[in-house]
């Protein structure tokens, strides 16, 4: 074939167009694939590890130990003072899940692990949704696309593995629009898209956009449906808002709300910005995406979304909690925030991404170079991602170093101060107050730190477990705290590269 006859060839969408879409698409598929095993891997290490894999952990233990109970969201300051600072529903499900001899923490990481799973299966769902009721086969590919994507960020492969609130009220989030797009407004379908809308904010009070997208697309589909669905969910909402304030004497909102307050810091939202650089690339697709799925459905949208075109309201819904999740990224600049402010905002991304793609390969809007260009940005930056993050088994050294330390704090005849909460809960010792969210109230006067101080100068905690990280950071320690714990426990043991015991002389 002479040099002409090949570029005529690929000019006219030939052999080259042919073949190098599904090439690529295989290629990202087999990339995402072994990302994904890699994924599980993590998630299994991670529900067996005996080590504390975030701060955040200890306290979410302590707190589940105690819902249901009559100290949840109490209004005593008096030490024991824990501060709750989510609704009660992951805490009820890791209570009600938890199996005979498995401890709070393997279940509350398996609830997490296993909402990351449903979390990307929804997404497969949505995208296929969202491109039509019967699909075609690049369709499928570019749903389970965004289904191993989300499964493959970094930001689902740290915070799935972890006893914390975040993956399940993405899950609960996910699953109410998933829910109300296949409703299409009609009042038993978006009843129950906004309950689980409504479980999503009772597991993390932040979750909103699901719900409010859900609502906006439905009341314009069916109003009167959307708002006999809005006033059952809503009253099922106020009913658990009103027994848990009844319950504890007005203490769930005084926690939810106001003990959880956060200075802005740049400098919190650039540590929480940096562990999801290797993520930039897929991010920086996400808005041009979101522009692809809303240009499709731009011409008659209200006729269609009023005739209840699943597809059309599927893309709404997508696109109205796209652009919320996008107004409430400024909560990552919290001072107690991280890259779990980014999660709703990621998942959507995935799904909208998904959607685009298969916008750009469909045969009557065929734009193969944005599809190709796509598709190679995103196999790029899996080469770059690490398959693992986490290793089968901790060093042993490591785990053997945390046995000491627990078994010291065990024997302990008084109660340990610890900035690593779970090896508290590990030797069945409570946790009498989270250093991080103490030290924040105190600094900003709702909270009178001077009980704790004299706890210190009395030497009434047998020793001090402080994280080398923080030992001269003021995010855990106010300076009077900090300045009473290094005269009244002025010994410095070391356990380990990462935990300093301060003990009394």
């Amino acid at each position: 074939m002479t040099l002409q006859k090949a570029a005529a060839v690929t000019a006219d969408g030939g052999l080259v167009e042919r073949w190098q879409r599904p090439v690529l698409m295989a290629l990202l598929l087999a990339l995402l694939a072994w990302h994904a095993v890699g994924a599980g891997l993590d998630f299994w290490a991670a529900i067996h590890t005996p080590l504390e894999l975030d701060y955040g952990e200890g306290i979410v233990w302590q707190q589940a130990a105690l819902i249901p109970g009559p100290r949840m969201y109490g209004l005593s300051q008096d030490l024991p003072f824990i501060v709750f600072h989510y609704p009660p529903l992951y805490h009820l499900v890791m209570r009600a899940l938890r199996p005979m001899g498995a401890d709070l923490r393997e279940v509350g990481r398996m609830v997490s692990v296993i909402s990351t799973f449903a979390s990307a299966a929804t997404a497969f769902a949505l995208v296929l949704m969202a491109t039509g009721r019967r699909p075609g086969r690049t369709a499928v590919w570019c749903a389970a696309v965004a289904g191993l994507l989300l499964l493959c960020l970094h930001a689902f492969r740290s915070w799935g593995v972890l006893m914390r609130v975040d993956m399940l009220a993405v899950a609960l989030g996910l699953a109410g629009v998933l829910a109300g797009a296949r409703s299409c407004g009609r009042f038993w379908g978006t009843t129950v898209a906004l309950l689980l809308c409504v479980a999503a904010a009772y597991t993390k009070q932040t979750q909103l956009s699901p719900g409010i997208a859900v609502f906006a697309v439905a009341v314009i589909c069916r109003p009167r449906s959307a708002i006999a669905a809005a006033g059952v969910a809503g009253g099922v909402g106020l009913a658990v808002l009103a027994v848990l304030q009844w319950q504890t004497a007005g203490g769930f909102l005084q926690h939810i709300v106001g003990y959880n307050i956060n200075r802005f810091s740049l400098e919190a939202g650039g540590k929480a910005v940096l562990p999801e650089l290797g993520s930039l690339p897929f991010a920086l697709l996400m808005v041009p995406a979101a522009v692809v799925a809303g240009r499709t459905m731009a011409r008659g949208w209200l006729s269609g979304l009023r005739r209840g075109n699943p597809t059309a309201v599927a893309r709404a819904m997508l696109l109205g909690q796209f652009a919320i999740a996008s107004l409430m990224l400024v909560t990552v600049f919290k001072s107690g925030g991280s890259y779990n402010y980014l999660l709703d905002w990621l998942s959507i991304g995935t799904i909208l991404l998904g959607v685009a793609l298969s916008d750009l390969s469909d045969g009557a809007r065929l734009e193969p170079r944005r599809f190709t260009m796509i598709i190679g940005v995103l196999v790029l930056d899996m080469l770059f991602m690490p398959a693992r993050l986490l290793r089968d088994t901790p060093p042993a050294d490591q785990v053997a170093r945390q046995a000491t330390l627990i078994r010291k704090i065990a024997e302990a005849s008084k109660p340990v101060s610890s900035e690593n909460m779970s090896v508290l809960m590990q030797a069945g010792k409570p946790v009498l107050y989270e250093p991080a969210i103490v030290t924040e109230l105190a600094l900003r006067g709702r909270w009178d730190e001077r009980p704790l101080l004299e706890m210190i100068r009395r030497r009434e905690f047998a020793f001090m477990v402080v994280d080398h990280e923080h030992e001269d950071s003021p995010e855990r320690r106010s300076p009077a705290v900090d300045s009473a714990m290094r005269e009244a426990y002025p010994i410095v043991e070391r356990i380990g590269p990462e935990l300093w015991l301060h003990l009394p002389d």
